[in-house]
């Protein structure tokens, strides 16, 4: 096959094994969750000091792989994301590869409205919850729906 009828270079791809192939291009199954914290900006109004944040981070540092997994299809409806970036090697200035970062906005609400999420711009909208067990039932509420129709 010719690069002019896939559009990829073959060359490179040669190098590569099956399995680093995989992991280029799929991401990793292991969530980092040093890495996606790394990796997320806070929107307007919203900092890692706040209550409700620190919420967010203690359940998610709380929960199983198989829980982080479904967090990240959530957020961003990709079953794996890359765990590299370029600003790794370039430093934090640098631009992210898609889906990063990972945003996290306000939501208006509380204890009562659910955490929302845009897909398409792995961005969480957290309500300011009153307590990190609300958290807790709201995350796993949001990660274990079965309505939702991206959820395959």
């Amino acid at each position: 096959v010719s690069t002019q009828s896939t559009g990829v270079p073959l060359e490179p791809l040669k190098l590569l094994g099956p399995a680093d192939l995989e992991l280029r291009i799929c991401g990793q199954q292991f969530v980092d969750i040093a890495f996606i914290k790394l990796h997320t900006i806070y929107q307007v109004g919203i900092s890692a000091s706040d209550k409700h944040i620190e919420y967010f981070w203690n359940v998610v540092e709380s929960l199983s792989q198989e829980d982080l997994r479904k967090l990240i299809k959530f957020a961003c409806n990709q079953e794996r994301i890359p765990f590299t970036c370029p600003c790794q090697e370039s430093g934090m200035e640098a631009s992210h590869v898609p889906p990063y970062p990972m945003k996290i906005a306000g939501a208006e609400g509380r204890d009562e409205r659910l955490i929302r999420s845009e897909t398409c711009m792995f961005m969480i909208k957290l309500p300011q919850y009153s307590s990190e067990r609300v958290m807790r039932e709201r995350i796993l509420q949001a990660i274990n729906c079965r309505d939702d129709p991206l959820s395959g």
